[in-house]
């Protein structure tokens, strides 16, 4: 039986429910509209909606690290405690509704040490080196380091509590990098409802842990990946996203390319727009003039940017915009995998799912239906349009990828640099690279 098993299935050791506070609720009061001020600002909110989301619905930044839509609220991370008049201490935004006259200070010099003094003491409980980290650049711990200043701790850092579990087969968990906010906890049991994950231990020794010996011998784990798309930090990671990195200085090796990429002919290039909002073909065609220094180089044969209807056979290069999101997607993209020599993930939504897979995390397939169609209109939709993937996949959950181009967008200058290798017969040496935008 394993630890967690025998700790209790029911995780007591970590509450997720909201953290009570000394405010009574009134009923009855759906619809209503208080009156607020915030920082000095009279608003008016919705009756009952918290204090963060009032900040947020007028404006008002409130750093979070445990908050995420869509799921209930854990209030650890204490980062978006604010000051009330007539309240002795700072409350949690996240989890405190709003009253009538409620008087909101969100940023006081007292507020601002608290956050930063809360933010030293993550990165030194742990080993959040982000050098090394598979999250670099797209980490929230790191995001509110620079928020609040925080450009070193002096506290000593934390020893590793347990080893990387690489168990899973697409799955890694490195309990150094966790920081106890929940928010994969919260996911799995409240919208996949797989009750995998729980914190194991209590004070120093607590830790996020799964239902088996390792996490590889779960027998409730779906493999859904929710999980590490809730995940602020690289402590739950995609295996095939982390070994081929997500930032520029994070990329492989250049590896010799194939023989007929090497040659000096035109080579037959093309590009696909799956899941995605076309910002990286965007920035693609913000390349202007230097199109045309390319183009001697390039015979564009399949593109959102041509009319061409069925992908070809014999393509050398192939840059595939967004994430794996519907049947269609699967299939156009095995087929481009079949028929391209050297395929690219260009940018974040094919890297990692980035914002097309913050689906998974909102509800899923059927908040989107619930979203964007009506009840009379779903029974009249065509059954010819694909249907949604249960869960958005990032490329290389599905096909093999050789090369990973980050950013959301990439920038030109690194788009340009990228083409100009591929179709020059070199492959991209991306490691150690900045680019600006």
């Amino acid at each position: 039986m394993s630890e967690l098993a025998r700790a209790g299935s029911g995780f007591e050791n970590l509450a997720l429910g909201p953290v009570a506070t000394d405010v009574a609720v009134e009923s009855g009061r759906e619809g209503q509209v208080e009156t607020i001020i915030i920082d000095g600002r009279s608003v008016s909110v919705r009756a009952g909606c918290t204090v963060l989301e009032a900040c947020r619905t007028n404006g008002v930044s409130l750093p979070t690290l445990c908050h995420l839509d869509g799921v209930s609220e854990a209030a650890s991370c204490r980062l978006c405690l604010v000051e009330v008049m007539g309240l002795e201490k700072p409350i949690a935004a996240c989890c405190t509704p709003v009253w009538q006259g409620m008087e909101v200070s969100t940023s006081t010099e007292r507020l601002r040490f608290h956050r930063r003094a809360v933010v030293e003491l993550l990165f030194a409980s742990g080993n959040h080196v982000c050098a090394i980290c598979p999250a670099s650049g797209r980490c929230e711990l790191q995001r509110l380091a620079d928020a609040v200043g925080l450009d070193h701790f002096r506290r000593p850092a934390a020893p590793a509590p347990h080893p990387v579990d690489a168990s899973r087969p697409r799955f890694g968990l490195d309990p150094g990098r966790c920081v106890l906010c929940s928010r994969c906890i919260r996911v799995c049991s409240e919208i996949e409802r797989a009750h995998t994950l729980g914190v194991l231990g209590r004070g120093a020794r607590s830790r996020l842990a799964a239902d088996g010996p390792a996490w590889g011998e779960s027998a409730s784990c779906t493999d859904c990946g929710r999980c590490v798309a809730a995940c602020p930090t690289g402590a739950l990671f995609g295996k095939a996203r982390a070994a081929q990195g997500l930032e520029p200085r994070a990329n492989r090796a250049p590896a010799p390319l194939p023989e007929a990429l090497a040659a000096g002919h035109p080579k037959r290039t093309a590009t696909l727009w799956l899941g995605g909002c076309a910002g990286c073909h965007m920035s693609l065609l913000d390349l202007d003039e230097r199109l045309l220094a390319l183009a001697p180089s390039m015979d564009l044969v399949y593109s959102p940017l041509v009319d061409a209807k069925e992908f070809p056979a014999d393509v050398d290069v192939c840059l595939v915009e967004g994430a794996v999101a519907s049947e269609e997607h699967l299939s156009l993209l095995r087929r481009a995998r079949e028929r391209t020599r050297f395929l690219v993930a260009l940018g974040d939504c094919a890297a990692n799912g980035n914002v097309t897979a913050m689906r998974d995390v909102a509800g899923g397939v059927p908040a989107v239906v619930r979203c964007a169609w009506s009840e009379a209109a779903q029974a009249r939709r065509d059954p010819a349009l694909p249907g949604l993937l249960e869960r958005v996949l990032a490329l290389q959950d599905v096909v093999e990828v050789d090369l990973v181009v980050p950013g959301c967008p990439p920038p030109p200058d690194l788009i340009y640099y990228v083409l100009a290798e591929l179709l020059g017969g070199r492959c991209p040496d991306l490691r150690g690279q900045r680019w600006p935008g």
